[in-house]
């Protein structure tokens, strides 16, 4: 404990010196004995020492007893503790099974969600093919020329080998304007 914090018993007044002289960081006994001597005699000075010496032991043993009874009531009080930390275990396993439960759940959704969205996109290729097959009666002849079919699933890639052949360049031009490559 630093020295400015404690607390030195009060003492009565009628002591030869000030109590707080042996707090100083600088105290030195030589320059508080010779301070003492000027205003009383040795055998004074020697008195209230043994006074104040007796009320430091009475303050420290106050002290001690003090913090016992808290210590020992620390311990009283942990006793009880174990068990209910052992309560806490079983909630805190569950939650644990819960969130890893949750994170797991949240892996599947993600994943179906990337399903539907190549699902979707597939979907929407697959309706641009059968547009353009519905347009234009040389459709898929016209797709597997300009490469366009690439950009359709793998099971509508099929169609390819069922056109043959490729086609020439004039031909495009009957496809409507948001259907011709760039």
């Amino acid at each position: 404990m630093e020295r400015s914090r404690m607390n030195l018993p009060k003492g009565p007044d009628t002591l030869c010196f000030d109590k707080d002289e042996f707090m100083k960081e600088d105290f030195d006994v030589d320059h508080f004995v010779s301070d003492c001597r000027k205003h009383v005699q040795l055998e004074e000075l020697r008195g209230d020492l043994e006074l104040y010496y007796k009320l430091l032991k009475i303050a420290m043993v106050e002290l001690i007893n003090k913090d016992y009874a808290d210590f020992v009531n620390l311990s009283t009080n942990l006793v009880g503790m174990d068990k209910a930390l052992n309560q806490l275990s079983v909630p805190l396993g569950q939650l644990r099974e819960v969130l890893s439960l949750r994170s797991s759940v949240s892996e599947g959704i993600r994943a179906v969600d990337e399903r539907m969205c190549k699902q979707e996109d597939i979907r929407k290729k697959k309706v641009i093919v059968e547009q353009i097959v519905e347009s234009h009666p040389d459709g898929l002849k016209i797709m597997y020329a300009n490469k366009l079919l690439e950009l359709v699933p793998h099971h509508c890639r099929l169609l390819r080998e069922v056109t043959g052949g490729a086609i020439s360049s004039p031909q495009l031009s009957h496809l409507p304007r948001a259907l011709q490559p760039f």
